[in-house]
């Protein structure tokens, strides 16, 4: 071949590559661009008395004002209770201060904010809407899910309108997915491309329908327990943690575990009928993260025991609960694999945490809030600080499914390629790297998996002290710490002087 010819070659390759790499790049730059929607959870927005008032009193969560002034008029009751333990005395002083304090949140009886209040939440000025807008979504979070996936349909519609796009991504928060899920149940996912379940509780969480079924347990390793794991992240976590260990090892913990199991035994019914379902069981989203295993009891522990010839007419709220348990709670699961086939799907779940320790099943595995298994779509868990037996290790190694610590189990899952873990990052914290994490996936141009990017393998570990989230490979065995190795001395010395002394008799003798 002339040099001549093979320079024309050369070029003809060269220009061939040119021509392929603008492609590729021009290609992936002009894949659909889609504005980006945030619904956020439960309790995200504070609710204000006048909804069209930015300006209006907060009523919920409660000014840190009238909450001292509340505790203030409580608590020569509370003193003189630690005394003489009347529970009568202690429940006419307390219910009506602490009405008072929660009462602007409460709904009526239908489930309606028919008292204006609400969340505040003005549109955007659509000339500010683009294809690549990040936006979100606010409502207010005490309200039935239909009506809620109604106003998510017309923001959604308003903003394909003043952006131009055909279609949307979205990420979804706790609540948030309970809300989108039926908004895509009612109204079809044909105008969503991409969307992830961000530790969704679409499936309820458990403690919540244990205590609306009437099932609260205060126990001393769950109080414990749960204090350092939401502690762990302070600087002073081991200590904390040691401390806390040393309080219940001595019995402390379990002397105010006792005395609170007692104000549940003694004023439950009571304080939960006058205080708790005038505002809880009157939200329709707490009926809505309510697990399907425990609806009917706790349908039936509101409605036919604490509301039982009250003489206020329930029906409203009766009516919309069970519209709801009807016509969307039985078809989540169908409406997201009907969701997974028309949008590019993904859910992320968390764990490492215990539950919150009010119920039975404290020690179920959770980001603090939702239950890992119900944020996964069905993953099986061990129970909190604990690992599977050797039978379910023996099962699930070779799946490919099992997190490195044999905790986690994702191949249960509704969509075990498209779910994420990430350990101990608490349900209440966003950080960048997961906002990197999923608007990677949501933009990514078809259906990505846990094999998709390098960075992403199915099971990740948080480090809240630098903010980064890696490839988990487990939790290594780390040596004792002096601290650790100190206060072990003395919880080994406290048991030896409890077992002389019997303390539990001396504490009888204190009490009485």
């Amino acid at each position: 071949m002339s040099r001549f010819l093979r320079t024309i070659v050369s070029l003809a390759v060269a220009l061939a590559v040119i021509i392929s790499c603008t492609t590729a790049s021009f290609s992936y730059e002009n894949e659909e661009t889609c504005p980006y929607i945030y619904v956020h959870g439960f309790m995200a927005k504070d609710i204000i008395a006048d909804k069209n008032n930015p300006d209006s009193e907060t009523v919920w969560p409660p000014a840190s004002d009238k909450i001292l002034d509340t505790v203030k008029e409580c608590l020569p009751a509370l003193l003189r209770f630690l005394v003489d333990r009347n529970y009568e005395k202690l429940g006419e002083a307390i219910i009506d201060p602490v009405n008072e304090l929660l009462s602007g949140a409460n709904l009526d009886n239908s489930g309606d904010a028919s008292n204006g209040s609400g969340v505040y939440f003005e549109y955007p000025p659509a000339e500010f809407i683009t294809p690549s807008s990040h936006l979100n979504f606010r409502y207010d979070w005490r309200l039935d899910p239909i009506e809620l996936a109604a106003q998510l349909n017309d923001f959604i519609d308003y903003v394909l309108n003043a952006s131009g796009s055909s279609r949307v991504v979205i990420e979804c928060h706790s609540f948030g997915g309970v809300v989108t899920e039926a908004y895509t149940q009612i109204y079809g996912g044909e105008k969503i491309k991409s969307v992830c379940y961000n530790t969704s509780a679409v499936f309820g969480e458990s403690y919540t329908g244990l205590m609306m079924s009437g099932n609260i347990v205060i126990d001393a390793d769950s109080v414990t327990e749960y204090l350092k794991c939401m502690l762990s992240e302070n600087e002073r976590a081991e200590l904390i943690g040691a401390l806390l260990d040393l309080l219940n090892d001595a019995g402390v913990t379990d002397d105010i575990a006792d005395l609170l199991n007692g104000i549940v035994e003694n004023l439950g019914e009571e304080l939960i009928r006058e205080i708790l379902l005038p505002m809880f069981a009157g939200w329709l989203s707490i009926w809505a993260m309510i697990p399907d295993e425990y609806i009917d009891s706790a349908y039936d522990y509101v409605f036919n025991n604490l509301y039982k010839d009250d003489g206020i007419d329930h029906s409203g709220l009766r009516n919309k609960i069970d519209n709801y348990n009807e016509t969307i709670r039985p078809f989540k699961t169908q409406t997201l694999l009907n969701q997974s086939e028309t949008t590019n799907f993904y859910v992320i779940s968390r764990y490492g945490y215990t539950s919150v320790p009010l119920t039975e099943r404290w020690e179920e595995m959770t980001d603090t809030v939702v239950d890992t298994k119900h944020s996964s779509f069905g993953a099986v868990c061990a129970d909190y600080g604990k690992k599977f037996d050797e039978a379910q290790i023996a099962q699930y190694a070779d799946s490919g499914y099992m997190n490195a610590d044999c905790t986690v189990y994702a191949g249960s899952c509704l969509f075990p390629e498209q779910t994420w873990f990430i350990r101990e990052l608490m349900h209440s914290k966003s950080p960048g790297c997961l906002e990197e994490m999923t608007e990677k996936l949501l933009y990514y141009p078809g259906q990505a998996d846990i094999h998709t990017f390098e960075e992403y393998p199915q099971f990740l570990h948080y480090t809240d002290s630098d903010g980064t989230m890696l490839p988990d490979t487990g939790t290594p065995e780390a040596e004792e710490t002096f601290v650790q190795k100190v206060f072990g001395y003395y919880r080994k010395l406290i048991r030896f002087i409890r077992s002389i002394l019997d303390l539990s008799f001396f504490r009888r003798v204190i009490n009485g």
